[in-house]
């Protein structure tokens, strides 16, 4: 399992907590070594500078950061969309299914329970831990099987026919989709940039240097528990099947598939 996702096994406020506490040890360590290293020196003019640049760069970090959390939370959006479309189709199907033969109804009726025990039981928990999980699955091939060896008798047969084998494909698409997004994360390179841009924002907020003691501890929290919220969210929504903040099966729960899926 990703270090990322085992740190999402976490309760927020204890994740919220210990990002602010890191940033609080950052900033004293900061605050402490270039105090020393400007130790009788008139900080006034460095001061003016220090604020400026980071005023300039807090404002490039918050932009480039804002559009990670709009790439991020729009990942979120589809996979969910996704999981929604997959649950409409199998729906479809199985209304659809009520129609036909009694053996085929209840061959595809069958599978159906199969498969949503098997999403919401097996598949979910491993798309929690970071895992892909087998794009294949045996209940919709089994269905798939059941449709190749049905023969429609009448007209209303046939509709019924063609818009399961529809309806099916359609489901089976939405749930490559929803597999693929069980594995998307922020690039490597865009988290790194994420995490040190807030140690940098730190760093340079531990230059600021004010006469009181009080102005510079209350600077550096409020800057440390502004970034470690940022961070909250930007790895909150870094898996859009893991974390508080993530994609639920309770789409498999609705109307007519609420009598396949499993107890809660």
């Amino acid at each position: 399992m990703p270090l990322d996702v085992q740190i999402l096994k976490w309760p927020s406020i204890a994740l919220f907590a210990a990002l602010i506490g890191a940033f609080l040890l950052i900033s004293a360590a900061g605050a402490a070594g270039f105090r020393k290293l400007r130790r009788g020196r008139d900080v006034s003019p460095s001061n003016e500078t220090i604020a400026l640049v980071l005023g300039i760069y807090g404002a490039i970090y918050g932009v480039l950061l804002a559009f990670v959390v709009v790439i991020a939370w729009d990942d979120l959006s589809t996979a969910e969309g996704r999981v929604d479309a997959e649950s409409a189709s199998l729906a479809s199907i199985v209304r659809d299914a009520e129609f036909l033969p009694a053996g085929v109804r209840d061959s595809i009726s069958r599978d159906m329970k199969g498969y949503l025990q098997h999403v919401i039981n097996v598949e979910w928990a491993e798309m929690g831990q970071g895992k892909v999980p087998n794009a294949s699955n045996p209940y919709l091939e089994d269905i798939l099987t059941t449709l190749k060896d049905y023969r429609p008798s009448n007209a209303r047969e046939v509709a019924d026919y063609e818009s399961i084998r529809t309806d099916l494909t359609s489901a089976i698409s939405d749930r490559r989709d929803r597999i693929g997004y069980s594995g998307e994360q922020l690039p490597p390179l865009l988290q790194y940039f994420i995490l040190g841009g807030a140690v940098s924002v730190v760093l340079l907020a531990c230059c600021f240097t004010p006469k009181g003691r009080l102005d510079q501890v209350v600077l550096l929290t409020s800057v440390s528990v502004l970034l470690a919220a940022s961070l909250l969210i930007v790895l909150g929504l870094n898996h859009p099947f893991a974390g508080d903040i993530s994609v639920s099966p309770d789409a498999y729960y609705r109307g007519i598939l609420s009598q396949y899926a499993p107890p809660r």
